[in-house]
């Protein structure tokens, strides 16, 4: 019995986790949902997956199985380092400090990928090893026999591996990476074997338009771009409302319009398959094509093109193929100049495929119309085939980026950035893709949009956790935020005494918010002070369109009235709201005006928190300290 992944909003699976010899009985996913714990009926173990890597990373054995204590339920905590097993013995919570997977893990591109660019460099996670790694050997080609036989070494130190030649067009190609342990012993542990497929010399154009000069009832020029008659395997039917008939007159033409202008590769021709075809011949034989960018100005393609006759029988495969050779178009026109019968004045048509060659840019990042990005964003893209360079429009105005008078920046790399850019803002973007030895020089990619975050997280307080001082990943919350626990003229203290140090249960959003007593009966003042270079936000504050800074606090009726104030540099601003805002239960926020502090705010350094009033004690809970252009 397997776990199954799907992709909730595509509908679709991704992904199957083996490995299990009954049916599931629970699963739980980490919190940043890249670890999977399953349990078994009647199985004494929990099993855990990488999700991204599709594979077993780890087998804890809990109960066990001879007092029928099964595993019936696991959750993870909140930060993803412990679990929970339920059964009937009762809750037992497992440390999750696994190595990791011995072998090779997480491909890119992804096992089974598909449109994988030519230039692809492939990488991989590796193995986790003690005694310390020794490198990795590498097989790749196009033959599964080699790579799974082990033929053709390529040892690599980098986690990476770039192909020696560009990569064939629609080619599949397999390739695995074994981890080589380090001495005495030099194990190797032998990776999967994972494949991908390089993209087609040309993509199909889906959104294409026809008309003609005429039709008959029922037979529209729109069958022949529409798909009807075609099966899964794009064979054609012989039913007549399947295809396009023209009236009865000499030279019919029919014409497409395609999205834009596309590099046109190729044409597929379908030619009119009613049963009658081998009888009386309908379908199209010399024709003339031409194309056009404009709908204005055509030019003839080449001389008169014979389409080749249909069998008038089901199952019927394209059998006339037109090579446009690369020309930009976006209409096309065929005008029939005589069909297979050579009797009637009529022509028909049962369907057209038309191939561009990607020379726009394309797959844009962040999304088009995404929200929430970061100020500091890098674009990229996925690059027109033909670029030797990109020009990169970027501004607020969408109508100067579609026109090309936006400030543009010319880049030799699919990337540009890190940028600097305000605070909620909807920007517009494009890349036209360059190259002087080709005609056109230029390709303008469709205009992009995404619209920044709306502030920068000063201290969100989700970044601490409760590690001993000697571990290096530790970060505790009264580290960062100085109380004064060894000051006795500073009566604050931030945090718990035992762990967890962060509050956890009042919190304003995620899983922590930092709790702030203050006893001001012996102490002159209560004050807990963060230095900037300990913060990930940075001390220029001027820039992307900052004004405010903002925090929540949640306060307690216990409380004593007393004055909270900030500091930024040492300078003060005392909260301007009433005194007693300090007893109510429930979050609250306090919004300042930065140039209020009057201090150089390109050169933050410092920030504090504290409360005044002589004699004042009580407990604060502070969270979600922001920056924002205006007050939120």
């Amino acid at each position: 019995m397997a776990v199954y992944l799907w992709d909730v909003q595509a509908q679709n699976q991704v992904g199957v986790l083996g490995g299990h010899s009954a049916h599931v009985y629970s699963i739980a996913f980490s919190p940043n949902g890249k670890l999977l714990a399953s349990t078994v009926n009647w199985d004494d173990t929990v099993h855990l997956w990488d999700v991204e890597g599709q594979e077993q990373v780890g087998v804890l054995k809990g109960h066990d199985a001879s007092d029928e204590g099964h595993t019936a339920e696991v959750a993870f905590s909140s930060d993803g380092k412990w679990l929970a097993c339920g059964g009937e013995n009762g809750v037992e919570l497992w440390e999750l400090n696994l190595p990791g997977p011995t072998y090779a893990f997480r491909p890119k591109p992804a096992d089974k990928a598909t449109d994988v660019p030519r230039d692809v460099v492939l990488n991989w996670t590796p193995g986790f090893y003690v005694p310390p790694i020794n490198g990795h050997r590498v097989y790749f080609s196009e033959s599964f026999n080699d790579v799974n036989d082990g033929i053709g070494a390529i040892a690599q130190d980098a986690g990476s591996y770039t192909p020696a030649q560009r990569l064939d067009f629609d080619k599949t190609y397999y390739w695995r990476v074994d981890e080589v342990n380090g001495p005495p012993d030099y194990t190797v542990f032998e990776g999967r074997i994972w494949s991908f497929t390089i993209e087609p010399i040309a993509y199909a154009i889906e959104n294409v338009t026809a008309t003609a000069s005429s039709g008959s009832r029922g037979r529209s020029p729109e069958n022949t771009i529409n798909g009807s008659g075609l099966n899964d395997n794009d064979l054609h039917s012989t039913v007549e409302t399947d295809m396009w008939l023209s009236g009865d007159e000499p030279n019919a033409w029919i014409e497409y319009e395609l999205d834009k202008v596309h590099k046109l590769h190729q044409m597929w021709v379908w030619n009119s398959n009613q049963v009658m075809e081998s009888v009386v011949g309908l379908g199209l034989k010399d024709v003339t094509i031409e194309y056009s960018t404009n709908g204005i100005d055509y030019t003839t393609l080449g001389t008169t093109h014979e389409f080749a006759r249909a069998p008038g029988a089901p199952d019927y495969a394209h059998n006339t193929t037109v090579d446009f050779g690369g020309v930009a178009a976006k209409y096309v026109r065929l005008t029939a100049n005589s069909n297979w019968g050579g009797i009637v004045d009529q022509y028909g048509l049962s369907e057209v495929r038309f191939f561009y060659i990607p020379v726009y840019a394309r797959e844009p990042y962040p999304d088009s119309g995404a929200a929430g990005v970061d100020v500091d964003v890098v674009l990229s893209w996925r690059a027109g085939r033909e670029a030797a360079q990109h020009n990169v429009y970027l501004g607020t105005d969408e109508q100067a980026v579609i026109d090309g008078t936006s400030p543009v920046t010319t880049v030799t790399e699919t990337n540009y950035g890190p940028l600097s850019l305000d605070l909620a803002q909807t920007y517009y973007w494009k890349v036209n893709e360059v190259n002087e030895a080709e005609t056109p020089t230029t390709w303008a990619s469709n205009t992009w949009s995404f619209t920044t975050t709306d502030h920068l997280v000063v201290d969100d307080f989700e970044a601490y956790n409760d590690l001993d001082p000697g571990d290096p990943k530790s970060n505790r919350i009264f580290n960062v935020w100085i109380d004064g626990f060894e000051d006795l003229t500073n009566g604050s203290i931030v945090g718990y005494a035992e762990a967890p140090f962060a509050e956890q249960t009042i919190v304003h959003e995620g899983g922590q918010s930092m709790p702030l007593r203050y006893d001001n009966s012996t102490a002159g003042y209560s004050e807990t002070t963060a230095n900037i270079a300990n913060l990930p936000i940075g001390q220029d504050w001027t820039k992307s369109g900052i004004k405010t800074l903002s925090l929540w606090f949640y306060g307690d009726p216990t409380n004593a009235a007393a004055q909270m104030y900030m500091k930024l540099n040492g300078s003060k601003v005392v909260y301007d709201g009433d005194a007693s805002n300090l007893t109510r239960i429930g979050w609250q926020t306090w919004n300042i005006d930065l140039a209020s502090f009057g201090v150089d705010l390109q050169n933050v350094t410092t920030l504090g928190i504290g409360i005044d009033g002589s004699g004042a004690s009580g407990t604060l809970y502070i969270d979600d300290i922001g920056l924002y252009p205006s007050a939120p």
